[in-house]
């Protein structure tokens, strides 16, 4: 009787973890005009990285890119999409971890926002952790955009 449970009980949970759906659509960024400065535009989305919680691992005035690490950050799924599971979001549970690291691109006219995102499932015990796909659904970069070019 216990044999039959626990084999059941490792059916089920491997069942679970087979069923992983990776997002099947493309990682959404932001690109737009802006009307500033290049090294303006540069030095502002540095402060507002900064102030949303990001740390700035490289950065360029004269080439016009910002690169940051990752920040843990519990996504919703508006922002992204890292698949799901029997039909049920990843990012609608508690036990999903994310990860979010921005890039910013700036030239005398242009200014492109990317967010790459690491995800993971951690249902309890090491073997049962999965790596997710994340795609952005591009609100992450708009909101960031937004912040930039605003006055």
């Amino acid at each position: 009787m216990n044999k039959s449970i626990l084999i059941a009980s490792l059916v089920l949970i491997g069942g679970c973890s087979t069923t992983y759906q990776a997002p099947s659509t493309d990682s959404q960024h932001f690109s737009g005009q802006h009307d500033s400065d290049k090294k303006a535009v540069i030095e502002k989305a540095k402060k507002i990285l900064l102030m949303d919680g990001y740390q700035i691992q490289s950065a360029s005035n004269t080439e016009g890119y910002i690169s940051t690490s990752y920040k843990n950050w519990k996504l919703s799924p508006e922002q992204a999409s890292c698949g799901s599971t029997m039909g049920i979001d990843y990012l609608k549970d508690n036990r999903t971890k994310t990860e979010v690291a921005i890039n910013i691109i700036v030239d005398e006219e242009t200014l492109s926002v990317r967010s790459n995102i690491k995800g993971e499932y951690k249902p309890g015990t090491v073997s049962q952790d999965i790596t997710l796909t994340c795609v952005s659904n591009g609100v992450i970069e708009s909101d960031i955009a937004e912040q930039i070019i605003s006055n």
